[in-house]
C-alpha cells in the first residue's frame, strides 16, 4: 500500500485541504463518494470519521495494520488513528461523515459511559452491518446531507445536530448489539481515564511525563497510573510511550524526514536520546527499523 518514495506525515484539521465536502462551520463534513479522498501521505486523524461501504470492498491501513472493508460495513476512525492509505475495488462506493470533537462532546454528553465502545472503535474500526442497520445509516446520511445543503432557517444547526446525534448513537448501538463492549456504569475512574486520553491525544508529542497529565487532572501520578491500569489494562506511561512509538514508526516508514528531524518533531532533547528510547521499546534502532521496512517494501513491489 505504500509507495517506495518517502512521504510526509500530515495532520488534517481542515478537511478542505484533503477534499471539498459540504459542511457546516468546521463541525460537520459530508459527501457521498469516498473515492474523492486521495491519501498520498500518512494522515493523522484529528476527529471522528464514519465511512459506510455500500458497494464493492476496500482495504484500509490504520496504525500500521491493514483492515478488510467488505460491502455493508461501517468504518469508524478515531482521533488516535494514523491513516496510511487505502485501496478499493473498481465498483467501490462509500459514504463519508466527519464530526468535530467539540460537536461529539456536545451531542453525546454521556460519551464517558460509552467509553468501552470508544476503545473498541480504536481497536476494531471495521464492523459488518445488518441490512436494517445499513439501510438506516444510508437514509440518515442522505437526510443529513440534504439538511447541510439546504436553508431550513434559523434552526438549521439544531435540526442537523438532532439527525447527527441519532447517527452517532446508532453507530454506538451497532457495536453494542454485537457484544463488542459491555455497557458500564459511569464512574469517577472512567471520567479520569477519558480525560487522560483526551489530553494524551493532543499532547503526547510534547509531553511524555505522567506527572504532566496528573497535574492537568489535579491528581497524583501514582493515582493516575492506577486508574488508567484498572480501566484499560495498561499504565499511563505505557499509553504515552505507545503513542510516541507508533508515530515514530509511521514517520520512519513513510516520511522523508531524517532521524534527527523525527527526534525534534517528537520533542526529544537529541537524536541519541530518541534512539535509546526507540530501541528500548522496539528492540532495534530507528535506522535499523527504517532500513528493514524499506527492504520489506521493495520486496512487496
Amino acid at each position: 500500500m505504500r509507495n517506495s518514495e518517502k512521504q510526509t506525515l500530515v495532520k488534517v484539521t481542515d478537511f478542505d485541504e484533503l477534499i471539498n465536502p459540504d459542511k457546516i462551520d468546521e463541525d460537520v463534513f459530508i459527501f457521498d463518494d469516498i473515492r474523492r479522498v486521495t491519501v498520498e501521505d500518512p494522515v493523522m486523524i484529528e476527529m471522528p470519521i464514519f465511512v459506510l461501504c455500500i458497494q464493492g470492498s476496500a482495504c484500509v491501513e490504520l496504525n500500521l495494520k491493514e483492515y478488510e472493508v467488505p460491502a455493508n460495513s461501517l468504518v469508524t476512525l478515531m482521533p488516535d488513528h494514523i491513516l496510511h492509505g487505502y485501496r478499493h475495488t473498481d465498483d467501490f462506493k462509500g459514504l463519508f461523515i466527519a464530526v468535530s470533537n467539540r460537536c461529539v462532546d456536545e451531542l453525546v454528553p454521556d460519551i464517558i459511559t460509552a467509553l468501552p465502545a470508544v476503545m473498541t472503535f480504536r481497536s476494531s474500526p471495521v464492523i459488518e452491518l445488518t441490512e436494517e442497520e445499513m439501510d438506516m445509516l444510508k437514509k440518515m446520511h442522505s437526510f443529513l446531507w440534504m439538511l447541510v445543503r439546504s436553508d431550513v432557517g434559523i434552526y438549521k444547526k439544531k435540526v442537523v445536530n438532532g439527525m447527527l446525534q441519532s447517527l452517532l448513537y446508532t453507530a454506538l448501538s451497532a457495536y453494542k448489539t454485537r457484544n463488542m463492549y459491555t455497557a458500564v456504569k459511569h464512574s469517577r475512574n472512567d471520567e479520569i481515564f477519558f480525560n487522560f486520553f483526551t489530553l494524551l491525544e493532543h499532547n503526547f508529542r510534547e509531553q511524555r511525563s505522567v506527572q504532566f497529565y496528573a497535574d492537568k487532572l489535579c491528581i497524583t501520578p501514582k493515582h493516575l497510573s492506577t486508574v488508567v491500569k484498572n480501566v484499560s489494562g495498561k499504565t499511563a506511561g505505557a499509553w504515552i510511550d505507545g503513542y510516541v512509538i507508533l508515530t515514530a514508526k509511521v514517520m520512519l516508514r513513510s516520511s522523508a524526514s531524517t532521524i534527527q528531524e523525527i527526534s525534534v518533531a517528537l520533542n526529544f532533547p537529541n537524536q541519541s536520546f530518541f534512539g535509546k528510547f526507540f530501541k528500548q521499546h522496539v528492540g532495534v534502532s530507528p535506522r535499523e527499523y527504517r532500513l528493514k521496512n524499506e527492504g520489506d517494501a521493495q520486496e512487496n513491489e
